[in-house]
């Protein structure tokens, strides 16, 4: 077999995968989907310049000047993008798009958000990917903390939260929490923190929460209230408003 139908093999593989794990994405199916974007070259993801357009953009979008708030709330978003898909792969198939920017194909929402990203290549077990996504972020956190001000420690707990977050969300479209949950813990290599969950009840039944540990600063940018699983909330009202949410949900 020649090297371009082995290149075209392995393309075929990953969009077969790709096509798999949409079925269990479910709202953020989009964080995969490439179609009707332009499309930019992941290595922009590691660029200061290209970084402060973003953090701009964002301060843009929510009237804030405070650049450290704009590069968190761009990263808390963007984090869970770049991780949504991969989590998916890995409890559905074992296998993980490669995270490293240089393989990857993103695109941009019209609000400077990252909207969906692609890998060209899979990587193959948890131990190889946590490895991966853990060189692949602190290269994009690293210029993202230079030109935003934001400090790193909180960069890592946003994306901690993000892979504990997608993780949670595939488990229970699967069935899976339990194995969801004990996945985004292998992927915490450091500098990555270790993800927390807290089950709630509520009306005679549990549900599982990210126990988070990084703020987004929304409240900071908009002056409204705090997220409802905000760590800045005192752990009496955080857990009042989880034990809500679950009733709604139940």
């Amino acid at each position: 077999m020649s090297d371009g139908r082995l290149r075209d093999s392995r393309l075929f593989d990953i969009e077969a995968a790709y096509r798999r794990i949409r079925l269990v994405l479910g709202d953020f199916a989009h964080t995969v989907d490439l179609a009707g974007f332009d499309e930019f070259p992941g290595s922009l993801l590691t660029d200061p310049e290209w970084l402060a357009e973003r953090v701009a953009d964002t301060g843009v979008r929510w009237g804030c000047d405070d650049a450290r708030v704009n590069g968190t709330l761009w990263w808390y978003s963007a984090s869970s993008t770049l991780v949504a898909g991969s989590v998916a792969m890995l409890l559905t198939e074992g296998s993980a798009p490669d995270p490293d920017p240089d393989r990857l194909r993103c695109a941009l929402r019209e609000n400077g958000y990252l909207a969906a990203v692609r890998s060209s290549r899979i990587v193959h077990g948890a131990e190889v990917y946590a490895e991966a996504l853990a060189a692949a972020h602190t290269s994009v956190i690293s210029a993202l903390a230079t030109v935003s001000g934001a400090s790193p420690r909180a960069l890592w707990a946003i994306a901690t939260d993000s892979v504990a977050g997608r993780a949670l969300t595939v488990g229970r479209q699967l069935d899976r929490v339990e194995g969801a949950c004990e996945l985004s813990e292998s992927l915490a290599v450091a500098p990555m923190l270790t993800p927390r969950f807290v089950d709630v009840d509520s009306g005679g039944r549990s549900e599982r929460f990210v126990r988070r540990g990084s703020c987004c600063l929304i409240y900071v940018a908009t002056g409204e209230n705090k997220c409802m699983s905000c760590p800045r909330h005192a752990p009496a009202d955080r857990l009042s408003k989880l034990r809500q949410r679950a009733a709604q949900t139940a």
